[in-house]
């Protein structure tokens, strides 16, 4: 209990430092079918709700398939269509827009190794994750088009009991590829005289670091042999380094400006609970 509650002391720094905090929600329905002994082949539809349940946030689908070629190692491969959802985004002609948004493309493969110890089972996952944005007028020299990640998960099971095996993981996720680039030149101000900026270079998708820490408590509950309901509560601490580089109207290969009171480390921490529910056959 004191390792919990010191590690829910690590994700929920908020107030030390001037985060925002939110809340959300997220609820799935998915089937998993058993092609044989090993080999499986998985489907989830997903809902997530944006931050303080404001609305909808985005759907998402995923299909995937897992092997265990030996009894404590399992890998798998896996798609997901995420469609999100924007509640008044401002276009750049200052016209709010609610609706469904560019979509997004992502492929995981990953790797689980699990050591079982009485009714303890131990786990450890890393996970390569690719997404790719299909919005057009992304800004590339904020964003990286295609993205990747690693997703390094330990975990514990309990199955002492009947019907309920209560879990615990914790999770680290690094980018790999963010955007990353040059400040020169001397401060200038904007002519308003209310923020400076400095001339900015981008010198390509080089930054890597971790920008992502996830606690889950959660129980799997067997209904039966074929319907299973699982319950989660999620702590997110979440650690992005943002640039600015099209608060002057410019472009990167055109001298964009950097402001100096919007890049830099943005940090935020969530509580978002979850309901999962599963028919395998």
């Amino acid at each position: 209990m004191k390792k919990i509650v010191l590690a829910l002391a690590l994700l929920l720094p908020a107030a030390a430092f001037g985060q925002t905090f939110s809340t959300g929600a997220r609820a799935s329905v998915g089937v998993d079918y058993k092609i044989k002994k090993g080999l499986h082949i998985e489907a989830r539809e997903e809902m997530r709700m944006a931050d303080n349940f404001a609305g909808l946030g985005s759907l998402r689908t995923t299909l995937g398939l897992t092997y265990k070629p030996l009894d404590f190692l399992k890998v798998g491969v896996g798609y997901t269509l995420i469609n999100p959802y924007k509640i008044n985004k401002e276009l750049d002609n200052d016209v709010l827009y609610t609706g469904f948004w560019a979509p997004q493309h992502r492929l995981t493969a990953d790797v689980t190794g699990t050591l079982k110890a009485g009714k303890f089972s131990f786990s450890l996952r890393e996970r390569l994750q690719f997404t790719h944005n299909a919005y057009d007028a992304l800004n590339v020299y904020q964003s990286t088009r295609n993205a990747l990640a690693l997703k390094s998960r330990i975990g514990v099971k309990y199955k002492g009991w009947r019907y309920v095996d209560p879990s615990l993981s914790f999770e680290v996720r690094a980018a790999l590829n963010d955007p990353w680039g040059v400040v020169s030149g001397s401060a200038q101000t904007t002519n308003d005289t209310k923020r400076e900026y400095y001339t900015y270079t981008h010198t390509g998708y080089t930054h890597a670091y971790i920008n992502r820490l996830r606690l889950n408590l959660g129980a799997d509950i067997n209904l039966s042999k074929y319907h299973t309901l699982s319950p989660y509560v999620l702590f997110d601490y979440y650690m992005d380094y943002e640039i600015d580089t099209n608060g002057a109207g410019k472009w990167a290969e055109k001298g964009v400006r950097i402001f100096t009171d919007s890049t830099g480390w943005v940090y935020s921490t969530g509580l978002i609970l979850g309901l999962k529910y599963t028919f395998s056959f």
